[in-house]
């Protein structure tokens, strides 16, 4: 686990529902982008999880009816305001799995990244 993470997931449980990504049932997917969300506005990575939500909304915005300057448009909306709208698209779409596959894979990155700076 990532040092600077040690301190923020405190039990292995949390970690481990993570770690198990592949035999979770998309039911239990929402729980986890949930979290995910809330683990990185509390690190203080609110410009990634901006930069997140709005790379997932471009990249599917065809199937989810979007159209125009994702980033642009989507700056003027709270982060909690993106969240929501992000999540009830990707649930009206039934895009729940992919949210939760770009969440994991930016967490992963997060978390790599951080562990090179401090080598």
């Amino acid at each position: 686990m990532p040092a600077f993470l040690s301190h923020h997931i405190p039990h292995k449980k949390n970690l481990k529902e993570y770690q198990t990504k592949d035999s979770l049932e998309i039911k239990y997917k929402a729980p986890l982008i949930l979290r995910i969300y809330g683990l990185l506005n509390n690190l203080d990575l609110k410009n990634e999880n901006r930069l997140i939500l709005n790379n997932w909304l471009e990249q599917y915005s065809d199937l989810i009816g979007l159209k125009g300057d994702i980033y642009g448009e989507n700056s003027k909306k709270s982060l909690n305001q993106l969240f929501l709208m992000a999540f009830r698209k990707a649930k009206d779409s039934s895009l729940i799995n992919e949210l939760y596959q770009e969440y994991l894979e930016s967490f992963k990155a997060i978390c790599q990244k951080n562990e090179i700076k401090k080598d």
